[in-house]
């Protein structure tokens, strides 16, 4: 693993096929299937990407702040996602102590996981998250819904 940078709208999303990717799989990483809606994201929030050797992005994570003055101690964590070669080593942490650091100015920071995706929630409590909610049917694809742990 090269590094953990934060990305921007300069990155050539047209060219990036994991990006596409991403964008077509949107109950894993949790941004919608649009191209414009992440770019954005990337104007309006934090988007950290974990890069290899050759600079190619591996994983990402999406950090969002509430706009709302009674929200502003509240970051979500909207999306995660890294590749299947990439799990296990260490890529995910990185992104999850990249989040971490930005959103460091406030007292909560909230995430959801489907109860499908083990390793995930078990990444997460091990980053101190706890479950406060489940919202059944959060998620619908390919005909079926998907709880997730809140």
């Amino acid at each position: 693993m090269r590094a953990i940078q934060k990305i921007s709208e300069e990155l050539d999303w047209k060219h990036c096929s994991f990006i596409r990717t991403l964008l077509a799989r949107p109950t894993k990483t949790g941004a919608r299937s649009q191209h414009h809606s992440l770019l954005k994201k990337l104007r309006t929030n934090y988007v950290f990407g974990g890069f290899d050797l050759h600079n190619t992005i591996q994983g990402l994570i999406g950090l969002s702040f509430s706009t709302s003055p009674k929200l502003s101690h509240v970051a979500t964590i909207w999306g995660m996602y890294v590749r299947a070669g990439m799990r296990g080593s260490g890529l995910s942490s990185g992104l999850m102590e990249a989040a971490q650091k930005a959103a460091s100015s406030v007292r909560t920071i909230k995430l959801s996981v489907v109860t499908t995706n083990h390793a995930a929630y078990a990444l997460y409590l091990s980053y101190g998250f706890t479950n406060w909610a489940t919202d059944t049917a959060a998620l619908y694809a390919k005909g079926i819904f998907m709880t997730n742990i809140l």
